[in-house]
């Protein structure tokens, strides 16, 4: 499913026992929507139009827009249980589920039917504020799958009585999570005793760390410059820089009226490099690749996120080790952010929408002449 603003003018599994007269609807009339951007943040008003190209006649009234954003999670588990005299071993699932808005918009009506033609409907929508920013992702843990998802979208329908099968497109918007602090610079500093067998000091290590940024877009390289002075008796043996990830569900099973969460921690990507010897000073640059160790895909790198039963952190660690010791360790916290919507950008409306007649949308959700004249609508088709 495309991210931002194409075509789902026909249900995909029209059921083959329904009317003729209902896929005829579905096959030859066409709707579309499209946003003001590919991105954006709680709080900010979505711009957007609704497009349609009427050719067949069609028994519906009225054009709703629905717009809805949540965040759910599952994840299955096992757990141990005295059956009579002996311990078994179950199977449980954890489920969470939180809704952030769901609206249910009526555009326009048409007490008479829809007339045939190419029209437009322009709206508005101001997103809530304090919303967690897009997620998605599932993966196994010792065995068990487990499956996270934060999704915002638009829809609009046309109901067509009588049937389920309605002629509809749903498009998810991309929502950020808000910048926990201004994008800078920033700079870390740690000095750690030596202690071969856990025990046996042998000399101090002074590690600074400055990375160029404290928020990333997920694919960018981070740009991290690292300096060591070893007055220690001990060779340092690598220096390992790593994304770090945790993420955090949070779940209910019905079935036993239990609560729990899962935490998740792995190491997104990691690069080595050659140490410090005893009684020296080493400086080096580190790029490090903000994008999954397991895929080609940057959009595997999900962005930073805080919802109620989903959340997402990141943060690099910078590591002196040292063999037969404990590492000495930078915890550098980052944010990273979702990539611009390319597919948003890419999307090309069909010929017919310059064709359009604009339809005034009456209410909280239509849209103020001046505004349709603003640079909000300027990327918008037809305006």
């Amino acid at each position: 499913t495309p991210l931002c603003s194409f075509e789902l003018s026909r249900i995909h599994s029209v059921n083959r026992y329904a009317p003729r007269l209902v896929t005829d609807y579905l096959e030859m009339n066409q709707i579309y929507v499209r946003t003001n951007k590919g991105e954006y943040v709680a709080g900010e008003t979505v711009y957007g139009c609704v497009y349609l190209n009427i050719v067949k006649p069609i028994p519906s009234k009225g054009l709703k827009l629905k717009v809805k954003g949540l965040e759910k999670c599952q994840w299955d588990y096992s757990y141990t249980e005295q059956d009579e005299e002996r311990y078994v071993t179950k199977q449980g699932e954890m489920k969470g589920k939180k809704e952030f808005f769901k609206v249910e918009i009526r555009l326009i009506d048409y007490p008479g039917g829809f007339p045939m033609g190419c029209f437009s409907y322009p709206f508005q929508y101001t997103l809530p504020q304090s919303l967690p920013g897009m997620f998605s992702k599932e993966d196994k843990q010792f065995g068990d799958v487990w499956k996270a998802g934060i999704k915002y979208r638009v829809k609009a329908e046309v109901d067509i009585p009588g049937t389920k099968h309605d002629l509809q497109v749903k498009q998810p918007l991309t929502v950020y999570s808000e910048l926990r602090r201004p994008v800078e610079p920033v700079e870390y500093q740690k000095q750690g005793t030596v202690r071969t067998c856990c025990c046996i000091p042998r000399g101090d290590v002074l590690v600074k760390a400055t990375m160029d940024k404290n928020s990333y877009i997920a694919g960018e390289t981070a740009q991290i410059h690292v300096d060591v002075d070893n007055q220690s008796a001990v060779d340092i043996e690598n220096f390992a820089v790593k994304l770090m990830r945790v993420i955090t569900l949070k779940g209910y099973d019905d079935d036993r009226n239990h609560h729990d969460s899962l935490r998740l921690v792995d190491t997104v990507c990691e690069n080595k490099y050659e140490g410090c010897p005893a009684s020296s000073q080493k400086s080096r640059d580190i790029p490090l690749d903000l994008h999954s160790k397991t895929g080609s895909s940057h959009h595997e790198l999900q962005p930073s996120t805080s919802g109620s039963v989903i959340s997402c952190s990141y943060h690099v660690d910078i590591e002196m080790q040292v063999p037969w010791a404990p590492d000495i360790e930078i915890h550098a916290p980052v944010q990273i952010l979702a990539p611009l919507n390319v597919l948003w950008q890419q999307w090309q409306p069909p010929p017919w929408v310059s064709q359009c007649v604009q339809t005034q949308v009456v209410g909280p959700y239509g849209v103020a002449t001046e505004v349709l004249a603003s640079q909000a609508f300027a990327g918008i088709p037809g305006f």
